[in-house]
Protein backbone atom coordinates (compact mmCIF):
# COMPACT_ATOMS: atom_id res chain seq x y z
CA UNK A 1 0.00 0.00 0.00
CA UNK A 2 1.66 3.28 -0.72
CA UNK A 3 0.60 6.79 0.91
CA UNK A 4 1.51 9.88 -1.01
CA UNK A 5 0.91 13.12 0.58
CA UNK A 6 0.97 16.21 -1.33
CA UNK A 7 0.67 19.56 -0.40
CA UNK A 8 0.60 23.45 -2.18
CA UNK A 9 1.22 26.13 -0.03
CA UNK A 10 -0.85 28.12 -2.54
CA UNK A 11 -2.74 27.13 -5.49
CA UNK A 12 -0.27 29.96 -7.61
CA UNK A 13 2.72 27.92 -6.89
CA UNK A 14 4.05 24.40 -7.72
CA UNK A 15 2.67 21.38 -5.47
CA UNK A 16 5.64 20.05 -3.40
CA UNK A 17 5.60 16.65 -3.09
CA UNK A 18 6.20 16.49 0.96
CA UNK A 19 6.79 13.06 1.31
CA UNK A 20 6.01 9.39 1.45
CA UNK A 21 6.99 5.76 2.53
CA UNK A 22 5.79 2.20 1.55
CA UNK A 23 6.88 -0.41 3.81
CA UNK A 24 5.58 -3.74 4.81
CA UNK A 25 5.77 -5.20 8.08
CA UNK A 26 4.45 -8.26 9.33
CA UNK A 27 3.53 -8.41 13.17
CA UNK A 28 2.65 -12.18 14.45
CA UNK A 29 0.45 -12.96 17.62
CA UNK A 30 -0.56 -16.54 16.00
CA UNK A 31 -2.97 -15.35 13.65
CA UNK A 32 -2.53 -13.49 10.20
CA UNK A 33 0.01 -11.13 9.43
CA UNK A 34 -1.26 -7.89 8.75
CA UNK A 35 0.51 -5.05 6.82
CA UNK A 36 1.48 -2.17 8.35
CA UNK A 37 1.68 1.33 6.46
CA UNK A 38 4.01 3.65 8.30
CA UNK A 39 2.49 7.64 7.29
CA UNK A 40 5.34 10.29 6.47
CA UNK A 41 4.74 13.18 8.67
CA UNK A 42 4.41 16.54 6.19
CA UNK A 43 7.14 18.85 5.60
CA UNK A 44 6.93 21.98 7.67
CA UNK A 45 5.45 24.76 6.16
CA UNK A 46 8.54 27.25 7.16
CA UNK A 47 10.64 24.72 5.12
CA UNK A 48 8.43 24.89 2.14
CA UNK A 49 8.03 28.71 2.23
CA UNK A 50 12.46 28.00 2.53
CA UNK A 51 12.69 25.76 -0.40
CA UNK A 52 10.18 28.07 -2.62
CA UNK A 53 12.63 31.92 -1.68
CA UNK A 54 15.92 29.47 -2.16
CA UNK A 55 14.63 28.20 -5.54
CA UNK A 56 13.62 31.83 -6.69
CA UNK A 57 16.83 33.56 -5.37
CA UNK A 58 18.53 30.88 -7.30
CA UNK A 59 16.67 31.74 -10.49
CA UNK A 60 17.40 35.25 -10.40
CA UNK A 61 13.25 36.46 -9.61
CA UNK A 62 14.94 37.58 -6.29
CA UNK A 63 18.05 39.72 -7.94
CA UNK A 64 21.17 40.22 -6.10
CA UNK A 65 21.04 43.41 -4.63
CA UNK A 66 17.62 43.47 -4.56
CA UNK A 67 14.69 43.42 -2.80
CA UNK A 68 12.28 40.87 -1.80
CA UNK A 69 8.56 41.28 -0.71
CA UNK A 70 7.85 42.26 2.63
CA UNK A 71 6.89 39.41 5.27
CA UNK A 72 3.13 40.73 5.15
CA UNK A 73 3.34 40.25 1.33
CA UNK A 74 4.88 37.06 1.22
CA UNK A 75 2.38 35.35 4.24
CA UNK A 76 -0.51 36.61 1.92
CA UNK A 77 0.78 34.61 -1.25
CA UNK A 78 1.42 32.02 0.81
CA UNK A 79 -1.92 31.60 2.58
CA UNK A 80 0.15 30.94 5.75
CA UNK A 81 0.94 33.05 9.06
CA UNK A 82 3.98 35.75 9.36
CA UNK A 83 5.83 33.58 11.90
CA UNK A 84 6.04 30.45 9.56
CA UNK A 85 7.75 33.24 6.80
CA UNK A 86 9.93 34.68 9.39
CA UNK A 87 11.47 31.40 10.10
CA UNK A 88 12.55 30.93 6.58
CA UNK A 89 13.53 34.67 6.50
CA UNK A 90 15.57 34.09 9.27
CA UNK A 91 17.08 30.92 8.15
CA UNK A 92 18.02 32.66 4.92
CA UNK A 93 19.39 35.66 6.89
CA UNK A 94 21.89 33.41 8.93
CA UNK A 95 23.17 31.62 5.60
CA UNK A 96 24.20 35.25 4.12
CA UNK A 97 21.66 34.94 1.66
CA UNK A 98 19.49 37.74 2.64
CA UNK A 99 20.60 40.58 4.77
CA UNK A 100 17.91 42.26 6.68
CA UNK A 101 17.90 46.18 6.79
CA UNK A 102 16.03 48.21 9.55
CA UNK A 103 13.66 49.78 8.36
CA UNK A 104 13.81 48.81 4.86
CA UNK A 105 12.89 45.08 5.10
CA UNK A 106 14.90 42.24 3.38
CA UNK A 107 17.06 42.18 0.20
CA UNK A 108 19.36 39.66 -1.66
CA UNK A 109 22.72 39.41 -0.21
CA UNK A 110 25.84 40.36 -2.64
CA UNK A 111 28.42 39.87 -0.16
CA UNK A 112 29.58 36.57 -0.98
CA UNK A 113 29.52 36.92 -4.73
CA UNK A 114 31.85 40.30 -4.01
CA UNK A 115 34.03 38.53 -1.94
CA UNK A 116 34.54 35.19 -4.44
CA UNK A 117 35.30 37.70 -7.72
CA UNK A 118 37.66 40.14 -4.98
CA UNK A 119 39.55 36.91 -4.62
CA UNK A 120 39.63 36.01 -8.24
CA UNK A 121 40.79 39.36 -9.34
CA UNK A 122 43.59 39.47 -6.96
CA UNK A 123 44.58 35.99 -7.89
CA UNK A 124 44.30 37.07 -11.28
CA UNK A 125 46.25 40.29 -11.13
CA UNK A 126 48.90 38.87 -9.37
CA UNK A 127 49.48 35.71 -12.33
CA UNK A 128 49.99 37.31 -14.99
CA UNK A 129 50.36 33.95 -17.02
CA UNK A 130 46.90 32.99 -15.39
CA UNK A 131 45.64 34.98 -18.85
CA UNK A 132 45.60 31.97 -21.30
CA UNK A 133 43.71 29.64 -19.08
CA UNK A 134 41.30 32.69 -18.82
CA UNK A 135 40.81 32.64 -22.22
CA UNK A 136 40.72 29.22 -23.18
CA UNK A 137 37.78 29.19 -20.18
CA UNK A 138 35.63 31.70 -21.58
CA UNK A 139 36.26 30.71 -25.38
CA UNK A 140 34.74 27.48 -24.48
CA UNK A 141 32.21 28.07 -21.89
CA UNK A 142 30.88 30.52 -24.40
CA UNK A 143 30.89 28.81 -26.94
CA UNK A 144 28.40 25.77 -24.54
CA UNK A 145 26.01 28.50 -23.55
CA UNK A 146 25.42 30.12 -27.20
CA UNK A 147 24.92 26.45 -28.33
CA UNK A 148 22.40 25.49 -25.49
CA UNK A 149 21.08 29.23 -26.20
CA UNK A 150 20.33 28.45 -29.66
CA UNK A 151 18.71 24.56 -28.58
CA UNK A 152 16.64 26.12 -26.09
CA UNK A 153 15.97 29.95 -26.38
CA UNK A 154 12.05 31.26 -26.19
CA UNK A 155 10.86 33.85 -28.12
CA UNK A 156 11.10 36.21 -24.40
CA UNK A 157 14.84 35.01 -24.57
CA UNK A 158 15.53 36.15 -28.53
CA UNK A 159 13.83 39.40 -27.47
CA UNK A 160 16.08 40.56 -24.76
CA UNK A 161 18.99 39.11 -26.52
CA UNK A 162 18.78 41.26 -29.42
CA UNK A 163 17.61 44.33 -27.45
CA UNK A 164 21.03 44.27 -25.71
CA UNK A 165 23.04 43.77 -29.33
CA UNK A 166 21.36 47.07 -30.66
CA UNK A 167 22.11 48.78 -27.40
CA UNK A 168 25.40 47.79 -27.75
CA UNK A 169 25.88 48.80 -31.17
CA UNK A 170 24.15 52.29 -30.12
CA UNK A 171 26.61 53.10 -27.83
CA UNK A 172 29.49 52.40 -30.47
CA UNK A 173 27.64 54.73 -33.01
CA UNK A 174 27.38 57.05 -29.78
CA UNK A 175 30.65 56.78 -28.31
CA UNK A 176 29.50 56.09 -25.07
CA UNK A 177 32.39 53.43 -23.45
CA UNK A 178 30.34 52.93 -20.28
CA UNK A 179 27.54 52.16 -21.92
CA UNK A 180 29.34 50.21 -24.09
CA UNK A 181 30.79 48.26 -21.50
CA UNK A 182 27.60 47.87 -20.07
CA UNK A 183 25.51 46.83 -23.30
CA UNK A 184 28.37 44.30 -24.03
CA UNK A 185 28.14 42.15 -20.81
CA UNK A 186 24.22 42.12 -20.49
CA UNK A 187 24.26 40.60 -24.42
CA UNK A 188 26.26 38.13 -23.15
CA UNK A 189 24.67 37.58 -19.74
CA UNK A 190 20.88 37.20 -21.34
CA UNK A 191 22.52 34.55 -24.09
CA UNK A 192 23.38 32.68 -20.62
CA UNK A 193 20.07 33.17 -19.09
CA UNK A 194 18.66 31.74 -22.79
CA UNK A 195 20.95 28.58 -22.58
CA UNK A 196 18.35 28.15 -19.20
CA UNK A 197 20.89 25.92 -17.08
CA UNK A 198 20.68 27.70 -13.48
CA UNK A 199 24.71 26.88 -12.97
CA UNK A 200 25.50 29.00 -16.45
CA UNK A 201 23.24 31.83 -15.28
CA UNK A 202 25.29 32.41 -12.19
CA UNK A 203 28.29 31.58 -13.58
CA UNK A 204 28.08 34.50 -16.38
CA UNK A 205 26.72 36.47 -13.72
CA UNK A 206 29.90 36.40 -11.01
CA UNK A 207 33.11 35.16 -12.11
CA UNK A 208 32.59 35.67 -16.26
CA UNK A 209 30.70 38.79 -16.06
CA UNK A 210 34.45 40.24 -14.38
CA UNK A 211 36.52 38.74 -17.21
CA UNK A 212 33.92 39.91 -19.43
CA UNK A 213 34.40 43.18 -17.69
CA UNK A 214 38.12 43.41 -17.36
CA UNK A 215 38.26 42.18 -21.63
CA UNK A 216 35.95 44.09 -23.19
CA UNK A 217 36.74 47.16 -21.54
CA UNK A 218 40.38 46.93 -22.45
CA UNK A 219 39.76 46.46 -26.03
CA UNK A 220 37.62 49.50 -26.39
CA UNK A 221 39.41 51.66 -24.07
CA UNK A 222 42.87 50.60 -24.90
CA UNK A 223 43.26 49.57 -28.72
CA UNK A 224 45.41 52.11 -30.65
CA UNK A 225 46.01 49.86 -34.05
CA UNK A 226 42.09 49.87 -34.86
CA UNK A 227 38.83 50.66 -33.86
CA UNK A 228 37.48 46.77 -32.55
CA UNK A 229 33.61 48.23 -32.76
CA UNK A 230 32.83 47.46 -36.43
CA UNK A 231 33.83 43.67 -35.60
CA UNK A 232 32.56 43.45 -32.18
CA UNK A 233 29.50 44.50 -33.71
CA UNK A 234 29.42 41.92 -36.64
CA UNK A 235 30.32 38.77 -34.17
CA UNK A 236 27.46 39.65 -32.19
CA UNK A 237 24.78 39.85 -35.17
CA UNK A 238 26.33 36.19 -35.95
CA UNK A 239 25.96 35.00 -32.44
CA UNK A 240 22.39 36.34 -32.33
CA UNK A 241 21.37 35.16 -36.01
CA UNK A 242 22.49 31.45 -35.46
CA UNK A 243 20.65 31.35 -32.27
CA UNK A 244 17.64 33.11 -33.82
CA UNK A 245 18.02 30.39 -36.44
CA UNK A 246 18.56 27.79 -33.84
CA UNK A 247 22.03 26.66 -35.10
CA UNK A 248 23.68 25.49 -32.22
CA UNK A 249 26.80 24.54 -34.02
CA UNK A 250 27.29 27.66 -35.54
CA UNK A 251 26.15 29.37 -32.41
CA UNK A 252 29.25 27.79 -30.46
CA UNK A 253 31.57 28.65 -33.66
CA UNK A 254 30.03 32.35 -33.44
CA UNK A 255 31.03 32.94 -29.91
CA UNK A 256 34.24 30.88 -30.38
CA UNK A 257 35.56 33.11 -33.00
CA UNK A 258 34.05 36.35 -31.07
CA UNK A 259 36.32 35.22 -27.71
CA UNK A 260 39.71 34.66 -29.77
CA UNK A 261 39.04 37.74 -31.33
CA UNK A 262 38.95 39.22 -27.74
CA UNK A 263 41.72 37.35 -26.82
CA UNK A 264 44.19 38.26 -29.71
CA UNK A 265 43.07 41.82 -29.40
CA UNK A 266 44.11 42.38 -25.83
CA UNK A 267 47.60 40.51 -26.47
CA UNK A 268 47.82 42.48 -29.12
CA UNK A 269 47.40 46.12 -27.43
CA UNK A 270 49.62 44.74 -24.34
CA UNK A 271 52.11 44.14 -26.54
CA UNK A 272 51.55 47.68 -28.45
CA UNK A 273 51.30 49.36 -24.99
CA UNK A 274 54.53 47.76 -23.44
CA UNK A 275 56.18 49.07 -27.00
CA UNK A 276 55.10 52.49 -26.20
CA UNK A 277 56.08 52.29 -22.71
CA UNK A 278 59.70 51.47 -24.16
CA UNK A 279 59.55 54.06 -26.47
CA UNK A 280 58.53 56.41 -24.08
CA UNK A 281 61.80 55.81 -21.33
CA UNK A 282 64.06 56.10 -24.40
CA UNK A 283 62.28 59.72 -25.47
CA UNK A 284 62.82 60.60 -21.48
CA UNK A 285 66.69 59.82 -21.67
CA UNK A 286 66.93 61.64 -24.97
CA UNK A 287 65.62 64.53 -23.25
CA UNK A 288 67.54 63.78 -20.45
CA UNK A 289 71.19 63.68 -22.47
CA UNK A 290 69.72 67.06 -24.34
CA UNK A 291 69.50 68.97 -20.94
CA UNK A 292 72.81 67.90 -19.93
CA UNK A 293 74.17 69.77 -22.67
CA UNK A 294 73.12 73.13 -21.29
Amino acid sequence: MLILTQVAISDDLPHHIIGFESSSQKKHDGKEGITMTKLVRPQKISDQILSILEERIAAGIYEEGGKIPPERTLAEEFGVSRPSVRVALNILIARQVLEARQGDGYYVSVKPQQDFLQSWQELLGKHSNWETDVFDFSCHIEGCMASLAAERRTDADLKRIDFWRQKFESACESGNLEHQSEADVSFHQTIADAAHNILFSHLSGGLLKMLYRQTRSSIIYSNQTEDPRPKLIAQHRAIYEAILERRPADAAEAAKIHLNYVANSILQNRAYQSRNEHADTLAQKDLKRVQDWK
